[in-house]
């Protein structure tokens, strides 16, 4: 992969999770992207939990918000090579979850509502399969 490509992806692949990290610990309400409580974090909860206890969904949003942060770190000790023991294997839990976040977020989620936009739902989903193309390349069993 062309370097400068392979920096732009992991910065901002890893700034994205950063993002929405922040966004979902401090709980916001992201009016420009419409997002419920907790950003995309809060979505899948939702999509997940429709009537589940409030104090329950926010402490799932803020795990799941934590986990996000810590992917975003181990994409980029992973891409500038720093060496932890069990990077690989992190990276593919994460792949695994952020799996299991596309399935919930991007075909459940708009199953269930029934009116899908066409570009609204590839506005939504390419982003997803970025953060999952730059974890699948960050890995040895991956790239």
């Amino acid at each position: 992969m062309n370097r400068i490509g392979a920096i732009l992806l992991h910065v901002s692949v890893a700034l994205y999770l950063f993002a929405n990290g922040i966004v979902g610990i401090t709980r916001e309400k992201v009016l420009w992207f419409n997002l419920p409580r907790g950003g995309e974090f809060g979505k899948m909860v939702d999509t997940i939990f429709k009537k589940a206890d409030s104090d329950f969904r926010e402490v799932l949003v803020i795990i799941l918000a934590v986990v996000a942060i810590a992917g975003g770190i181990f994409l980029l000790l992973s891409f500038f090579r720093i060496e932890i023991p069990v990077t690989d294997l992190i990276l593919l839990v994460f792949i695994c979850l952020w799996v299991v976040f596309i399935v919930i977020v991007d075909i459940v989620n708009p199953l269930k509502d029934g009116d899908i936009k066409f570009t609204q739902y590839l506005l939504q989903l390419s982003p997803h399969l970025m953060v999952l193309g730059a974890f699948a390349s960050s890995t040895k069993r991956f790239s």
